[in-house]
């Protein structure tokens, strides 16, 4: 009878010992996180939220105050630009910052709290707004509800395209962010805010657009000089 060697290569499909482990479980296996440090996750999460949501409803006020401010862009070819379309770009600029620091499910999150606030403002606190502001000088109900619902899709879909254009070079996230964020913004917008009326949305939905993709461009130099200041936080996936 042929007898086989104890030295011979027994295939893959031999049975492992535990020296064969590829992992070192024992560090952490039977460590159960308890109710108190879940907690404690939870509220410092709400903390570094803080910071970036009171930065995106800065800039949302700065863009409600001067929404209709008209912006001297007539000798280049772009009549009727206001202040408030381009605070609109330096919102989705806090948008990119907070997915550098934190990665995309913090920056999300930043616009989902945001656009939850404003949206709750907007429908119940109409009287607030009123105190502040005039009430010829608030922004019929149609527009308000159609900058949210627009604002928050094309945060979105910003925020996966940042995720998606990682890469060696640090302007490819932002810049990509940047223009689908004004591709998706402009039209999605105009068309809820003013289809069905006397409005040429069309045209302004156009101009728009090209405009924040200019923008977007533009803003791509102070996200590289902030780069320093807003690094990436190690374990929240931020770039």
């Amino acid at each position: 009878m042929r007898m086989v060697s104890e030295t011979a290569d027994p295939g893959p499909y031999r049975l492992r010992v535990a020296s064969d482990a590829a992992w070192a479980g024992q560090s952490s296996y039977g460590h159960r996180v308890t109710l108190g440090q879940k907690l404690a996750g939870g509220v410092l999460t709400l903390l570094r939220l803080i910071p970036p949501v009171m930065a995106l409803l800065a800039t949302f006020t700065a863009l409600y105050l001067y929404r209709d401010t008209p912006v001297p862009l007539d000798s280049i070819g772009l009549p009727g630009t206001t202040g408030g379309l381009l605070l609109t770009g330096i919102c989705f600029f806090c948008i990119a910052l907070a997915n550098r620091r934190y990665g995309p499910g913090f920056a999300f999150a930043q616009t989902a709290i945001a656009m939850v606030l404003v949206a709750a403002l907007l429908v119940f606190g109409r009287d607030i707004l009123s105190q502040l502001v005039s009430a010829d000088a608030a922004p019929p109900m149609r527009q308000g509800l159609a900058f949210t619902a627009a604002f928050f899709v094309a945060s979105f879909v910003s925020i996966v395209v940042f995720e998606g254009a990682r890469g060696t070079r640090w302007w490819t996230a932002p810049l990509f962010g940047f223009l689908v964020a004004a591709i998706v913004f402009a039209p999605a917008y105009y068309a809820a805010a003013f289809a069905g009326t006397d409005v040429s949305w069309l045209d302004q939905a156009l101009q728009s657009t090209g405009l924040l993709a200019a923008e977007g461009m533009l803003l791509l130099i102070p996200f590289w000089a902030l780069r320093g200041m807003v690094q990436p936080m190690a374990g929240f996936g931020g770039y």
